[in-house]
């Protein structure tokens, strides 16, 4: 059989339907069910799944497997979000955990999100034993299904109402608090609609819903709240409505992306910089001096950065990668690091396993329902302050991440090697490492601007960033955004790499 070797990522285990076959997926839930039961040394597992088509079929092959090693399964068989499975896994603390999604990516993909026990990421060199690498040793070598004698128990476990219960007590958002605020919610047919709808509900908004029926056909396109042509009709919607903020979600729902009244996004660092102060109140009582600090996402504007500084929080370059962001703030909780932001809308946070008393601990994960209520009581208690971030982004002239997909991989490193020399000899600062000198897996390069920000750092009137990577979630695909403060800057920097990726097209190694 095709073995499918591409599907084990760096962060998740992720494919096209198409090549998970009978005997493919046979082969991959045993191996999974293996690892939970040697390496993760679990006797239980939280399952869950989203509104994609071919996830029902996966459920049941982990099911089976699983049981039949003698693992009990708490598993909730309809579609939920990402965000509400973490909140049941941080209920479940000595159970491992398999989240049955392809995020963001197009419906003909699918694939497992996984944690270990307390709720710690698996990823690849993640997780007991090595992580993912450990499944794929055991999916290559093709071992025999575990089979106990005693097989596993089955158990129903739904948690929508705790989790809206939760999210809204750590929001600070109470029955009615949030009445006379107009939102707009669109899901683009994904997931996350009932959490979004109960929470919003009861906090008294005025809502305006698109798409919130969960349907694995995604017929609005595909479930990425940054793909313009997914969400242009809402930014339509929300310039003709008088909605206060819009929130989008992708597919499983831990992806969140604001717009602001007339239908254009709010940067997500400079929502973090309005929310950081919220969440410094939430952990001001375990921490004796107000020293905490954010990690920001290697595309963070350089404006964000100076708005999350002034808010006395230090902000740190990570690199990008959801287990990978999660296991850093794990690691450097103890050191003040409360939450990280991703230009691609995702939000994370130590979140505590009970919100009145932080002292028991915390998983670090997404939530975006918090971050969400969050976002809507900042805009009812400081609508100026999303007025403010409004006009400084006016002058902020942004060519969002775009990628280029790859028939011949090898020339990936060539061509990201390639932009960095162009970007060198044009004056660029480069940056490839993280404060604590790992690898940012990506370069920044910036034009007059400095490597660190400070809430004292001063702007100059002309000034360029531009970041690149290669996509750790997609197949043979890089990415490119480039950020400016004026719209030719801007343009005359994306052009320079545009201009080297049509070399690649032309060579028939790579397509738009």
């Amino acid at each position: 059989m095709d073995k499918n070797l591409s599907m084990f990522k760096s962060y998740d285990i992720r494919t096209k339907t198409n090549k998970l076959e009978d005997d493919v997926l046979t082969a991959l839930s045993a191996s999974v069910a293996r690892y939970f039961k040697e390496d993760a040394k679990v006797s239980s597992v939280v399952m869950a799944r989203d509104a994609r088509l071919y996830a029902p079929r996966v459920m049941e092959a982990l099911l089976s497997s699983l049981i039949k090693a003698g693992i009990d399964v708490f598993i909730n068989p309809v579609q939920i979000s990402t965000c509400q499975f973490y909140f049941t896994c941080m209920q479940k603390r000595d159970s491992g955990g398999i989240m049955i999604t392809a995020s963001h990516n197009p419906k003909d993909y699918i694939g497992l999100k996984l944690v270990s026990k307390g709720v710690s990421p698996i990823a690849s060199g993640c997780g007991p034993e090595g992580g993912i690498d450990k499944i794929k040793e055991y999916y290559i070598n093709d071992l025999k299904p575990i089979i106990e004698s005693k097989k596993g128990e089955i158990h129903i476990v739904e948690m929508l109402r705790e989790y809206v219960d939760y999210s809204m007590k750590l929001a600070g958002v109470k029955e009615g608090s949030l009445k006379g605020l107009k939102v707009f919610g669109e899901f683009l047919s994904g997931a996350a609609g009932a959490d979004f709808l109960m929470a919003f509900e009861r906090s008294g908004c005025t809502l305006e819903l698109s798409n919130l029926i969960p349907d694995g056909f995604f017929p609005s396109g595909d479930p990425n709240p940054i793909i313009e042509s997914s969400i242009a009709p809402s930014r339509e919607k929300m310039k003709r409505s008088s909605n206060d903020i819009g929130f989008c979600f992708d597919g499983d729902g831990d992806r969140m992306d604001l717009m602001f009244s007339d239908g254009t996004q709010v940067i997500p660092g400079l929502n973090m910089s309005i929310l950081i102060p919220y969440i410094k109140d939430i952990f001001r009582k375990t921490r004796e001096k107000d020293d905490f600090k954010i990690f920001v996402d290697v595309k963070a504007i350089p404006l964000s950065l100076i708005e999350i500084a002034k808010k006395k929080i230090e902000p740190h370059i990570i690199r990008n990668g959801h287990s990978f962001i999660k296991e850093k703030l794990r690691e450097y909780y103890s050191e003040g690091y409360l939450v990280s932001e991703e230009e691609s809308a995702h939000y994370y946070m130590n979140f505590p396993f009970d919100p009145n008393d932080i002292s028991k601990g915390t998983a670090p994960v997404e939530n975006t329902l918090f971050f969400a209520l969050l976002s809507a009581r900042a805009m009812k208690e400081h609508p100026e302050e999303y007025e403010r971030i409004h006009e400084i982004q006016k002058g902020i002239n942004r060519f969002r991440e775009w990628p280029l997909n790859f028939d011949d991989p090898d020339k990936m490193e060539r061509i990201m090697e390639e932009v960095e020399s162009a970007m060198k000899e044009r004056g660029a600062l480069v940056i490839k490492e993280m404060d604590d000198k790992s690898d940012l897996d990506a370069t920044l390069m910036r034009f007059n601007l400095p490597e660190k920000f400070t809430k004292d750092s001063l702007f100059p009137s002309s000034w360029v960033q531009v970041a690149q990577r290669i996509s750790r979630s997609e197949d043979a695909m890089t990415r490119w955004e480039v950020v400016a403060s004026s719209p030719e800057l801007a343009k005359e920097m994306n052009d320079i790499i545009v201009g080297i990726a049509q070399k690649y097209v032309d060579n028939g190694w790579a397509h738009f």
